[in-house]
């Protein structure tokens, strides 16, 4: 279980009466798919059952130091969170004293964490081919419904929307999702979702009941597993991968003793289910730094302590970048505001999905988030970058008449 997810629920009062208020979302999850959910293999399928190889336990093994597999410990902290974890060392209480033995290490963690999610990282083009952004904005409008409706985690939402993106994208664009299997393979994402994030502890196998809840009793449980199966085959059997939401976490743990942290989380955790709802925008950037975006642009429309900004700014240094890690970010943090600027306005397909979403944060953060201005945001945002982007240009003007001055034989 990844160790940035945390905070889970079950929700309260009987699960059954949370279950019952599943029916109306799932009548609208069958209405676009789907007529007969029954079938025996999803022509998306065919072939995939050459793809899954059993493993040799006995004779799998791996050579090296565990130094060499997990790299370094760095023994400096350079996160906001490891000096967090690190100023709990001195602490009389038990629980702070065991947390502060993982500031050495959180650092390596991280940085592991964000070569895994770049090596997995769907590329944007192929899931649009293969799934029409409103089709998928409405899957996962109803993956947030149902699971909202049982109490579980956001994190949940982010890992099968996630999964289901690298799935689609492995067709390589060149083939659509066929209809008729989309309730199944969803279902079956679902399932995965459960156990790699440690649901299926949970007594009685509650998601065993929530799945077949979610069928109606249609779709076999053994047809279920046997999609998952493919579906694992087809992504490598490499599940439980970090998301935007998981980094997110990472970014903001540190800040639990703020006043205004609540709110921060809260907006940034928005930003970040409006780009869900983007694929370009959401895998158009690395996981790690689409997080610290929506951060930087929470902090920047709520008017944050400068300080704060700095923390998260000196934060993401960590991770490497083919470019200036703070023009990413920089970069990351204006793609989001226009995203949400383009959403107020009603130019995207899935206004219905974003009007609903801001619902949803109003409910949770107690004040309208239809008040706060991404368009205030990003003026002083783009105000702030003209100016190196002029003493740019000046210099690059300069070159340019120094080396007509160097060619004129005249000079």
């Amino acid at each position: 279980m990844s160790p940035a997810r945390f905070n889970r629920s079950v929700g309260r009062g009987p699960m059954e009466s949370k279950l019952r208020q599943l029916d109306n979302s799932t009548d609208r999850l069958r209405s676009w798919t789907a007529p007969n959910p029954l079938f025996s293999r999803c022509a998306f399928l065919k072939g995939v059952e050459g793809m899954v190889h059993s493993i040799d336990q006995q004779n799998y093994k791996f050579e090296g130091t565990w130094g060499e597999l997990l790299g370094e410990v760095d023994e400096r902290p350079t996160t906001s969170l490891a000096k967090f974890l690190q100023a709990k060392s001195n602490s009389p209480d038990y629980a702070e004293a065991l947390e502060a033995t993982m500031a050495e290490s959180v650092d390596t963690v991280l940085r592991a964490q964000y070569d895994l999610s770049e090596r997995e990282r769907p590329r944007p083009h192929h899931v649009v081919k293969a799934l029409s952004i409103r089709q998928r904005a409405d899957l996962i409008l109803w993956i947030q419904q149902a699971f909202s409706t049982l109490g579980l985690d956001e994190s949940m939402v982010h890992g099968v929307a996630l999964n289901i993106d690298r799935l689609v994208a492995t067709y390589g664009g060149e083939e659509q999702l066929p209809q008729g299997c989309l309730q199944v393979i969803l279902l079956a994402v679902v399932c995965t979702e459960f156990k790699t994030d440690g649901f299926s502890d949970h007594p009685d196998k509650e998601w065993k009941q929530i799945l077949l809840h979610m069928t109606r009793g249609q779709v076999p449980m053994l047809q279920i597993l046997r999609v998952e199966r493919d579906i694992l085959g087809r992504l490598r059997y490499v599940v439980g991968l970090p998301t935007p939401l998981t980094f997110l976490r990472s970014l903001t743990a540190h800040l639990c003793h703020e006043e205004q942290a609540g709110y921060w989380i809260s907006l940034a955790t928005f930003i970040l289910e409006l780009a869900m709802l983007e694929p370009e925008v959401q895998h158009g950037f690395p996981h790690a730094f689409l997080a610290a975006g929506a951060l930087a642009a929470s902090l920047r429309v709520l008017d944050a302590p400068e300080r704060t900004r700095q923390e998260l700014l000196d934060d993401v240094m960590i991770w490497p970048a083919e470019e200036s890690s703070e023009e990413l970010l920089v970069r990351c943090e204006e793609e989001l505001l226009q995203l949400w600027i383009r959403c107020k306005d009603g130019l995207v397909e899935y206004h219905h999905v974003f009007r609903l979403l801001e619902a949803k944060f109003r409910y949770q953060s107690k004040f309208e988030v239809s008040h706060l201005s991404p368009a205030g945001a990003l003026k002083v945002l783009r105000e702030e970058r003209e100016p190196e982007d002029f003493r740019d240009l000046a210099l690059l003007r300069f070159g340019i008449a120094g080396s007509l001055r160097q060619c004129d034989p005249v000079a």
